[in-house]
């Protein structure tokens, strides 16, 4: 009799803990930094190449273990041939861009997390989904010091790519309650991209006759390093685009990649407010 009632006290004690986290709803925001990885980027993580970011957030908990959170982000990117040196500088690729972000994700908790709970106050969790985001690399004109858009100049010969694309964002975190419903959390995530022209370089420079079609802003931003050089000046053709090879100018079989990485401050909302578990 006694071990019956034992049992039934439990069930009903962990059916209101799921329940109760079953309500739960949470709203905040995320403040971090952007981290670019493409064709002009050092390594994996170049402290120059490092902007700020931010955005909003909610979640919707089905279980301590499970919940979806949908995320609007907005943050910067960049990157430049000079944080190579040597030839790799004088060559003079450069480009940035905002990068706008929706997407939704599910969120996995390794242990149970319940927010104002005293022993489900911390959890770390992976994470996966998809998301839309719009990006539109400029660069910096060497002649004038100006900033253009690079899509429209089509600087490798290439179809004029969208600027709006899909991509699968992927990491880790861990959250902590910090009491009266508030919780603190830490969040990497990378991202998988479907295109290799977020910073406007992927495959070879154009050829002569390819060149000859471009506009004269096209032409600038397809080569400008030789627009700094001594056979510019000289008036001496360019030797990048008028060489008997074709060279590369980024590698096309790799996509390029961003993350967002920073902190989430949220509040949780409840239907319930038992704490004792």
């Amino acid at each position: 009799m006694r071990l019956k009632k034992f049992i039934l006290s439990a069930l009903a004690i962990t059916g209101f803990v799921f329940s109760a986290a079953a309500q739960d709803i949470e709203g905040g925001i995320f403040i971090g930094t952007t981290e670019y990885q493409g064709d002009l980027s050092k390594s994996q993580l170049t402290i120059s190449q490092t902007k700020p970011s931010f955005g909003i957030l909610g979640r919707y908990y089905f279980g301590p273990r499970f919940d979806v959170a949908a995320n609007i982000n907005y943050g910067w990117i960049a990157g430049d041939d000079k944080d190579y040196g040597g030839d790799r500088a004088r060559r003079a690729l450069n480009f940035r861009t905002n990068i706008f972000e929706v997407g939704v994700h599910g969120e996995l908790n390794i242990l149970p997390y319940i927010s104002n709970s005293k022993r489900y106050r911390f959890a770390p969790y992976v994470f996966a989904g998809i998301a839309l985001y719009h990006f539109n690399p400029t660069g910096v004109d060497p002649l004038t010091g100006k900033t253009v858009d690079l899509q429209p100049l089509t600087t490798e010969g290439e179809a004029p790519y969208s600027l709006w694309q899909m991509a699968i964002p992927y990491g880790i975190g861990v959250k902590y309650s910090l009491g009266h419903f508030w919780n603190l959390g830490f969040e990497i995530g990378q991202r998988k991209l479907f295109t290799d022209y977020l910073d406007d370089v992927s495959g070879n420079f154009v050829n002569a006759t390819a060149y000859a079609k471009l506009s004269a802003e096209g032409k600038v931003m397809a080569d400008p390093g030789y627009y700094n050089s001594i056979q510019y000046t000289k008036g001496l053709p360019d030797p990048v685009i008028n060489s008997t090879k074709t060279l590369a100018r980024g590698n096309a079989d790799k996509s390029d990649m961003y993350l967002f990485a920073g902190f989430t401050i949220t509040k949780t909302l409840r239907r319930f407010t038992c704490t004792n578990f």
